[in-house]
């Protein structure tokens, strides 16, 4: 609103985002039980900007050397406060270990997600995530050839289909021959009449 936010303005927002907009949120139906689960796990613990302070400063330390982490937060090059200030969940040393052998990013994403998927056909590179090759459409994946299984099913279903149609009409065309071949030439005459009318077949005006 174009006026500098205060030390209590500060605190006003967090107390009405504990006091009002989160239980608000924890009544609304809409909401599934895992995140009010989680909101209310929230609100249990310490709400407010100091407890900011000691996450952002956990967060600088992976990244900053002690004294300078000293310098940063205002304390003396021999500050013991750190020790009181930084959180640690205990698996920082194991995650630095991946990121420095390559095996994750500094974003805790595997080193493979980044890479491309090398079709084993033309070489082409794909995404991770890619069912079949961009270039030459060879399958990529377990998922790209089930999908391959389910449209060949479908293929050979619809041929089926179609074969099995095309020999109903070849054995209803097969009786009407032999029905046609047992008739007189005067019955003949009557049921070829009799089409025509019909509208079925048309006389060729050419013939």
């Amino acid at each position: 609103m174009g006026r500098q936010l205060t030390v209590s303005g500060l605190y006003n927002i967090y107390k009405d985002y504990k006091n009002e907009y989160f239980p608000r949120i924890l009544e609304n139906e809409t909401v599934t039980d895992e995140d009010k689960s989680k909101i209310k796990a929230l609100l249990a613990k310490p709400f407010n900007p100091y407890i900011r302070r000691h996450s952002a400063l956990t967060e600088k330390s992976v990244k900053l050397k002690y004294n300078t982490l000293n310098q940063h937060a205002g304390w003396s090059m021999n500050s013991n406060m750190a020790q009181k200030y930084i959180h640690y969940f205990g698996n920082e040393s194991s995650e630095s270990l991946l990121e420095a052998y390559g095996i994750v990013t500094k974003d805790k994403v595997p080193i493979d997600t980044l890479n491309p998927k090398i079709c084993p056909n033309c070489n082409e590179g794909n995404t991770q995530d890619a069912k079949f090759c961009s270039k030459c459409k060879m399958i990529m994946s377990f998922e790209g050839y089930q999908e391959a299984l389910e449209s060949q099913k479908q293929k050979e279903d619809e041929l089926k289909t179609m074969k099995d149609q095309f020999n109903t009409i070849q054995s209803q065309m097969q009786s009407l021959i032999t029905t046609l071949g047992n008739m007189d030439q005067s019955t003949k005459n009557i049921f070829a009449k009799q089409l025509f009318n019909s509208g079925k077949y048309k006389q060729d005006t050419n013939s």
